[in-house]
């Protein structure tokens, strides 16, 4: 993960917000999509929104973390200062997670099926208000956005394109549940193959517990679906949302029009897109 040394600014705002930790020696993350991190390891993290939508949607972010802990075994990234909101900025302390993120492609399959399930028990219900909206990362497949997506595609892929968005829309009547939203790397922190704790709720939505199951999967291995996954139909569903996330990939790249990268992502999520078109199929 890459880091840089703190800005004299975000060294001063995290000392008047939280004195204490070592904060002139903390490394700057950059890698988040909404917020840049100050981290000072073993001590408190600060996190910093990079545009005014982050900055409104913090509190509630912050919110959620707090209504989940009661309800997870594992530690969350809990506020340790209220948030602080400047005019189109904001920022609050959290909590320090030990731990880093599991070597990827593997892991122990029961220990993530386990993660699967305690997310499947928390009561979304009462987290009413807190969770962000279901395709949050880059929006709903409407038909504009799939037409879009078509001509970025070579003509092989539009076929299994168009069956997994198509099987994906049917998926609209499963029972939510919680789903984080970005089960990989380092949103997630081990220690000595034990689960210490769960970062990064931003995208955390009432929705298909299988996305869950995919993103565990994405990382430690789509081998251990089936095993990861609560049931047979959820690991179907997993699979289909692999293809779903591969689109989404290339979507990405593509609205940055750099034909090269373009071909770099195709060539590289094309097998795992007819994969989930073949389930979808099924």
């Amino acid at each position: 993960m890459f880091t840089r040394p703190a800005h004299l600014h975000e060294i001063d705002l995290a000392e008047s917000m939280y004195p204490g930790p070592s904060w002139k020696t903390a490394r700057v993350n950059e890698g988040g999509q909404f917020h840049v991190v100050l981290v000072a390891p073993g001590e408190a993290v600060l996190r910093m929104s990079r545009t005014p939508e982050a900055a409104d949607q913090l509190q509630r972010r912050v919110d959620l973390i707090a209504a989940l802990e009661p309800q997870l075994t594992f530690q969350l990234p809990t506020a340790l200062t209220t948030v602080l909101r400047q005019e189109g900025f904001a920022a609050v302390v959290q909590r320090f997670i030990p731990g880093s993120a599991h070597p990827p492609l593997t892991g122990d399959p029961h220990r993530l099926r386990a993660l699967v399930t305690e997310l499947a028990q928390v009561d979304v219900h009462a987290l009413s208000g807190f969770l962000a909206q279901p395709f949050a990362y880059g929006g709903v497949w409407s038909d504009e956005r799939i037409d879009s997506l078509l001509q970025m595609l070579p003509i092989d892929l539009i076929p299994p394109a168009k069956t997994v968005l198509a099987r994906i829309a049917s998926f609209d009547s499963i029972t939510p549940s919680l789903v984080h939203g970005d089960l990989t790397g380092h949103n997630l922190h081990w220690q000595d193959s034990n689960l210490v704790g769960v970062l990064d709720w931003d995208l955390a939505a009432a929705w298909d517990p299988a996305l869950n199951s995919a993103y565990l999967g994405l990382w430690h291995g789509e081998e251990m679906i089936e095993q990861i996954a609560a049931t047979p139909q959820e690991a179907w569903r997993a699979r289909i949302w692999l293809g779903t996330m591969s689109l989404e990939s290339i979507y990405q790249v593509g609205l940055g029009e750099n034909p090269q990268g373009l071909a770099v992502m195709v060539e590289k999520v094309s097998v795992r897109l007819h994969r989930a078109a073949s389930a979808a199929r099924l």
